[in-house]
């Protein structure tokens, strides 16, 4: 009977073939583009009558009329809140940075080793120690402290915002979806489209840095925090109300103890959002391994590796902590009795009497410039300079016969043939047949606005760089999403091949993005390369998961329907699971479009040009119109982007 019942589910008939579809028809949009391409190439840039050139001279304008008002002895009263809260930003980070240079280095190691043993565990703690050892080891302890001060000024603002707004929008349905489409433009953005403002507004600096952390890390935790608020079981909230508690004892008593592992995921989320954030704001003064990073992209290579592999390594290290810690204190699995709560207490008591004799010991032996002696970055060097200088040797295996082929099949085949077709077809054959194919894919409202989104490009003089960016991108996300689906249905169908990836796409997840950049500018060094190999990195752990998750939801009562009708096991795959796990593998397709965005435009930093390039130069340059205007056509590419490619699935979903 329940096969039966099961059969009615698969869908009958059996979807039309795609080129009868919508997605038949968006290929003949494709067709006619192509025509027009090789028929009018070169023959319709965008106008200039329908270009705002000024735009740039008046907000470089702009940029002195701020900065001689923002510096004048008696600023009125807008100036003086934004010079506020970029001195106390400044000063944040200052005293968290002197703080631990007044533990010393030794007391920094056993404060945040017996911090992550109490709470997590043996595996974690040692997980712990090991990273500070490695900061000593590659000689980057300072930046390590600077980038670790600047995260914790960032994530702990970024969760004091976050998790009462989390709280409240999971205790009201109107507050969550009226916050939610602020949430999805504040993550959709790549963080490259907001440095220049950020500069502006707070300067060059600490601030500004932590500022552009907290708008990337903020959504995690308000997004976490309501999710956990609303997996409360609401018979709980229901009989502590009916006993008689008050809202704010519900809160207190029952949904924040009950929450507490999803409030500890966002204390774990935040901090990897805003550690990834913490590299890209060494470009505007951020200190610490970001500015390692960046500096050392153009000057010193073996540094920018160093940096990279810190930023690694206190990634991992944090992710692992993090979670150990709220596993261990989860109350569904601590069952605590009033002996073991005692011991717990003369344990922290003792774990802090040990950090406390530590500093003391620490000051009394001059600790605190010591730790320069366990430095092996000078040894270190030689070795990663001999790589560096392998993999770029043109005669060796590896250059010659694999990575500098591979970028250029990329580049030949890829990016020159998609740049030449976007740039060279008549604008207004682009715009109409990109709009066309938001309509047939995702709808009317998607459609509209990636018209006012690609107009906008248009008006503010950025067509030929978007649409260098939109070739780069759509290569990279045909890479992605190739590699994404095989493995995520590879996965689905092979336990092993399961358990195989999950470390992998753990690791990967846990990486900020500037760090998959910095390998591949020396193994693949043509233009371009380094931000599409890095962004396939970057966004497949996504795909795959989402590929993988979809197709293993599909109802076991539905899959042996299929089989008791004699479908073999491919045939379930490609007619049974895959179908119905459309809508997981297009929100995959939509999650890797927006994060290989966000990887390409850093791209921009090492030669990748288009917007990202204008962006960086515009950092570097203090060219504020350059850098903003390039800005604004990478948030009108990204809202474009996101809306085509979730369309159909918010509409499921709202449905």
């Amino acid at each position: 009977m329940a096969v039966a019942e099961a059969a009615q589910r698969i869908p009958h008939p059996l979807p039309a073939p795609w080129w009868r579809g919508k997605s038949g028809a968006a290929v003949l949009v494709v067709v006619a583009m192509l025509i027009a391409f090789l028929g009018w190439r070169n023959q319709g840039h965008w106008p200039a009558a329908l270009t705002w050139n000024s735009v740039g001279p008046h907000l470089d304008r702009f940029q002195t009329w701020l900065s001689d008002n923002r510096n004048v002895p008696d600023p009125n009263l807008a100036f003086r809140a934004f010079n506020g809260l970029a001195n106390f930003l400044d000063h944040l980070v200052a005293w968290s940075t002197r703080f631990f240079h007044w533990l010393t280095w030794a007391g920094t190691v056993v404060l945040g080793t017996l911090l992550v043993l109490r709470f997590g565990g043996r595996r974690a703690a040692l997980g712990v120690l090991a990273a500070f050892a490695s900061f000593a080891a590659l000689g980057l302890w300072e930046e390590s402290v600077e980038t670790f001060s600047l995260m914790l000024a960032a994530v702990s603002l970024s969760l004091l915002v976050g998790v009462p707004l989390g709280v409240l929008a999971g205790r009201s349905s109107r507050f969550n979806r009226a916050v939610t489409p602020v949430l999805d433009a504040m993550q959709i953005i790549p963080a490259f489209a907001y440095l220049m403002p950020v500069v502006i507004l707070f300067s060059v600096g600490p601030g500004a840095a932590v500022v552009t952390t907290m708008i990337y890390a903020v959504p995690p935790a308000i997004r976490i925090t309501a999710l956990g608020i609303r997996g409360v079981h609401p018979n709980t909230v229901e009989a502590a109300t009916a006993l008689g508690s008050t809202r704010w004892q519900v809160l207190t008593k029952v949904q924040l103890p009950l929450a507490r592992r999803m409030l500890l995921l966002s204390v774990n989320q935040t901090i990897l959002f805003a550690l990834s954030m913490v590299v890209i704001a060494g470009l505007i003064g951020g200190q610490g391994l970001g500015d390692s990073v960046t500096n050392g992209l153009y000057t010193d290579p073996a540094m920018a590796i160093f940096a990279g592999a810190a930023i690694v390594i206190m990634a991992i290290s944090l992710d692992r902590a993090t979670e150990a810690m709220a596993n261990r204190t989860d109350p569904a699995h601590r069952h605590l009795t009033a002996d073991r709560s005692r011991q717990l207490r003369t344990y922290t008591a003792a774990c802090a009497a040990a950090v406390g004799l530590t500093v003391v010991l620490g000051h009394v032996l001059n600790a605190g410039a010591d730790w320069s002696r366990w430095t092996a970055q000078d040894w270190l060097r030689q070795y990663v300079q001999r790589g560096l200088d392998y993999v770029q040797n043109p005669s060796t295996f590896l250059f010659r016969d694999l990575t500098n082929p591979t970028g250029n099949f990329i580049v030949q085949h890829g990016i020159q043939p998609l740049r030449s077709f976007f740039i060279e077809t008549p604008w207004p054959v682009t715009l109409i047949g990109l709009v066309l194919i938001a309509f047939l894919l995702s709808g009317l409202r998607p459609a509209l606005i990636a018209l006012v989104m690609l107009f906008v490009v248009g008006f503010v003089g950025e067509w030929t760089n978007a649409m260098d960016t939109f070739s780069q991108v759509l290569v990279a996300t045909v890479l992605t999403v190739i590699v994404g689906f095989v493995l995520g249905v590879w996965a689905a169908e092979n336990r092993y091949v399961s358990r195989a990836l999950r470390p992998i796409n753990d690791v990967l997840q846990t990486l900020p993005q500037l760090v998959y950049i910095i390998p591949f500018i020396y193994l693949m060094p043509v233009s371009g390369v380094p931000g599409i190999v890095a962004s396939v990195l970057y966004a497949a752990p996504v795909m795959i998961r989402l590929v993988q998750r979809g197709i293993e939801g599909v109802s076991p009562e539905t899959v042996e329907a299929a089989t008791a009708y004699g479908a073999t096991r491919l045939q379930v795959l490609l007619k049974v699971k895959i179908p119905l796990a459309r809508d997981a593998i297009m929100l995959g397709v939509n999650q890797a479009i927006i994060m290989v965005l966000a990887v390409v435009v850093i791209g921009g930093l090492v030669g990748s040009g288009a917007l990202g390039y204008e962006v960086a130069q515009g950092l570097q340059r203090n060219a504020f119109g350059l850098g903003v205007v390039a800005s604004i056509a990478i948030l009108a590419l990204g809202i474009t982007l996101d809306r085509v490619t979730q369309g159909r699935v918010r509409a499921r979903t709202q449905a």
